[in-house]
């Protein structure tokens, strides 16, 4: 089994403390849910400790506590949710935890702040404590600032954390070993001293004061290192994009580890849900976000933007944005293109520059030229939309849909009128402005369109 391979851990409680606003953000928003790659922050620290299949995750919230109830509503994951009322600091947040994890022997305790953290991590913390009382993780780095740090004895057992005193930034030529603020507890052992924790001269209870207590005891705790990176804490906007940035960089090794070609991934944007099959290429200056999904040999960019959009097999988009909308297989969009509102285009569609689908089912092979707009329509397989034709679908007050059927052939500058249908094989002239229904097989040009010329249905368009 590899670090990151889903394990049972049916004993294993989670407590995840997510309950402060966070004033260095100055942010209205809690500090957990500013989203990192697309997820909140705090998102990130659940799947990962899900990823361990633990019993429960208690979900410590105060600040914003409903939004952040909302942003992790799923039935995915084991969560209860425990209020923090008034922020007395982190030991008390973990003591309200107790009634929520006991029937857990063990407990990880987890910042929601850390959005790198790994499942591979939590599973060395987990494993590391052994008999130990605790375990808990640290990185080096070149000071801790205002973090806390390890103090060990001669021997190098952890005897205590040390707390930066209030305005301390740190000595950036001095190597300290930084508290990550992620443990692993014996429960009962957790339990029976979080709640003798002395309140600080702040006003507030700290967890770290327990590396102490072990120590006293004879049982120091077990330290893990970690990369710094990976116990980044998030506290303001600057770490905020570090945070992105790293793992943007995490997402890009894995999709291209996986078959895709990503020609340029400075320029490349991806986020945490975006899904791609073998051999997609990504061109330079593109922005993957939501729950996308790519398919086999799809070529995107350059300058692309995809949101939440289902991409076919063999597709080529350029230069365009598709949003919230499926794509077929070997459809070529753009460049300066916009799909968007649920739009569904068929397998070996054309949509040219500057054409714009809103909400509209488009057939297979349909063909819809530059500087065109479909809205609120139906359009049947091997239709040809020429330059400039609209269809105008609201008026005013309601949105009105059009249908189009098979095979038809809609002149330049066409402006279908909603609601109006145009049937199998007709035909528009250039300029005609659709007011009524059009039968199967005619032609209708001029302004209101009349119908001038009535045939038998092709079922094509030319």
């Amino acid at each position: 089994m590899t670090s990151d391979e889903p394990s049972s851990r049916p004993n294993l409680g989670v407590a995840v403390l997510a309950a402060g606003r966070g004033t260095r953000m100055r942010s209205a928003l809690p500090k957990v849910l500013h989203p990192v790659c697309g997820r909140p922050m705090v998102e990130h620290v659940v799947r990962a400790a899900a990823a361990l299949r633990p019993r429960r995750i208690a979900v410590v919230v105060g600040y914003g506590a409903e939004q952040v109830q909302r942003a992790l509503a799923s039935e995915e994951w084991p969560l209860v949710f425990v209020e923090q009322p008034e922020l007395l600091g982190t030991a008390d947040a973990v003591a309200r935890c107790r009634e929520a994890l006991a029937d857990c022997t063990d407990v990880l305790v987890l910042n929601g702040d850390s959005p790198l953290v790994t499942p591979g991590l939590l599973r060395r913390l987990v494993d590391a404590r052994g008999g130990a009382p605790l375990a808990l993780v640290y990185a080096r780095v070149p000071d801790a600032g205002r973090f806390g740090r390890l103090v060990r004895d001669s021997a190098g057992r952890v005897i205590r954390i040390d707390e930066s005193p209030p305005g301390y930034r740190g000595n950036p030529e001095q190597v300290a070993e930084r508290n990550a603020g992620q443990y692993a507890f014996d429960a009962r052992w957790l339990w029976e001293h979080v709640a003798r924790v002395p309140r600080s001269e702040s006003g507030e209870y700290y967890l770290t004061h327990l590396a102490a207590v072990a120590s006293a005891a004879g049982t120091p705790a077990v330290a893990v290192e970690a990369p710094a990176e990976e116990i980044l804490g998030v506290d303001d906007r600057a770490a905020l994009a570090e945070a992105e940035r790293i793992l943007r960089g995490r997402l890009l090794a894995a999709a291209m580890a996986a078959g895709v070609t990503i020609v340029d991934p400075a320029t490349t944007y991806l986020e945490a849900d975006v899904e791609f099959s073998e051999d997609v290429t990504l061109l330079p200056g593109c922005h993957l976000s939501g729950r996308t999904r790519v398919g086999a040999g799809s070529v995107i960019g350059p300058g692309t933007i995809l949101r939440s959009a289902i991409v076919g097999r063999e597709c080529h988009i350029e230069l365009s944005v598709i949003e919230d909308s499926r794509l077929g297989d070997r459809v070529h969009v753009g460049p300066y293109s916009h799909v968007r509102g649920g739009a569904d285009i068929g397998d070996d569609c054309f949509l040219g520059n500057f054409a714009e689908v809103k909400n509209s089912r488009l057939g297979p092979r349909v063909k819809m030229h530059h500087f065109s707009y479909v809205g609120d329509a139906d359009v049947g397989e091997d239709t040809n939309i020429a330059a400039g034709t609209i269809t105008c679908n609201f008026d005013g007050v309601t949105k009105h849909r059009t249908t189009i059927g098979r095979g038809v052939l809609l002149g330049s500058d066409t402006m279908l009128v909603a609601p109006v249908s145009v049937g199998d094989g007709a035909r528009t002239g250039a300029g005609a402005v659709v007011t009524v229904d059009i039968p199967p097989g005619a032609l209708a040009v001029g302004v209101p369109a009349r119908v001038v010329r009535e045939e038998p249905t092709s079922g094509r368009g030319a």
